[in-house]
């Protein structure tokens, strides 16, 4: 196993972070009260499991709504839909990431912001395409996770509050794919302790910071 640094990441200043708290009841907002004057685009990061990666075109017939409640991820009675912009991840067509947002929160958002908003995921960032690359980033309470063949085959969020339940999903994960000879790419603050977690099991390692 060889293991690397680096990173390619750009670092956002206009960012917002909507956070699900670990009792999966309420958020958190960090960087809100910020001065946003003027008609920069802020971006919102919301970083919750009610997240899934669409292709574009699923948005001209179903609404962010329908596809996380076809998903098993519906709102509750006190949620929103909301989605990002379209992205390309590659080889495959334009994706646009749905999550599920407090309704006061989007209230304050908008009440902020206006429209200037541009809702994100962490499952929109990393490689857009790489081969043979299992990609991770860890934040409190979930850990987001995508799979790149020769396209994108997973992209997903996972509920990881402790060590051990990111273990059994990499378990799970090595019974499908040939993890040994894949690489690793790790994204986040907690890049180095994924990696000495789990970073043994692939072929090659790199941390971004």
């Amino acid at each position: 196993m060889k293991q690397a640094t680096g990173s390619r990441t750009p670092r956002l200043t206009n960012k917002v972070s909507i956070q699900r708290s670990l009792d999966g009841h309420s958020f958190s907002v960090s960087g809100l009260d910020r001065d946003f004057t003027g008609e920069a685009i802020v971006t919102v990061e919301i970083l919750t499991p009610q997240t899934l990666l669409v292709p574009a075109d699923l948005l001209q017939t179903s609404t962010a709504a329908e596809l996380l409640a076809a998903a098993g991820m519906a709102c509750r009675h006190d949620e929103q839909a909301v989605r990002s912009m379209p992205r390309s991840l590659g080889r495959d067509k334009e994706v646009v990431a749905v999550m599920a947002l407090d309704e006061k929160i989007l209230q304050r958002i908008r009440g902020r912001l206006g429209y200037r908003s541009d809702f994100t995921t962490p499952l929109l960032e990393g490689p857009t395409a790489a081969a043979q690359t299992v990609w991770l980033r860890r934040a409190p309470g979930v850990l987001y996770i995508k799979v790149f063949g020769r396209t994108l085959r997973l992209a997903e969020v996972i509920p990881a509050a402790a060590e051990a339940d990111i273990l059994y999903f990499i378990d799970r994960l090595g019974r499908a794919l040939p993890l040994g000879q894949m690489r690793l790419q790790i994204a986040g603050p907690g890049a180095k302790a994924l990696r000495k977690l789990i970073g043994k099991r692939f072929r090659y390692v790199v941390c971004e910071s």
